[in-house]
């Protein structure tokens, strides 16, 4: 069996994911992989992989159930990302130079992006709320009008 450099690796992984959530039988995916990367995967190795993403995935969920902080943390990159994200797509249909069907498919993207963004703070709030935080001498009560209970939060 032919060796794979690390980006093969990453995207060998990916392919798997990717066609084993769609349910794609293993030789199916085997022939993509070959597609994809000239090489050839065998079965076992192929069984391999799979138990490669199940340990990441599950390590990856731990830290995340484990670290207070770190599933907020992540949160946040994603919600940066998607700023980052409109942020080109606002450059893109402000340039003059840029075709109209180039401005419209990028104004389409830019409300799949709104939609998203909006998803992710409707939610924020419960996933704030599910982790406890430190409370620090200096802090402000502030009283939410739904529960009617006092609640702290560090400034």
């Amino acid at each position: 069996m032919p060796k794979f450099t690390s980006a093969e690796r990453i995207l060998l992984k990916s392919i798997v994911a990717t066609l084993s959530i769609k349910r794609v039988l293993e030789p199916e995916i085997i022939k993509e992989i070959f597609y994809q990367t000239n090489k050839t995967v065998t079965p076992r190795y192929l069984s391999y992989i799979k138990q490669q993403i199940k340990k990441d995935s599950y390590h990856w969920y731990k830290s995340m159930r484990e670290g207070q902080y770190e599933y907020i943390h992540e949160f946040k990159e994603r919600i940066n990302e998607i700023t980052d994200l409109q942020k080109m797509h606002h450059e893109i249909i402000n340039n003059d130079r840029e075709p109209t069907s180039v401005k419209q498919t990028s104004l389409a993207e830019l409300h799949r992006l709104n939609i998203t963004l909006s998803n992710y703070f409707e939610v924020a709030p419960t996933v704030v709320n599910r982790i406890t935080l430190p409370t620090a001498p200096e802090s402000k009560t502030v009283r939410e009008s739904e529960t009617e209970q006092e609640s702290t939060i560090t400034v």
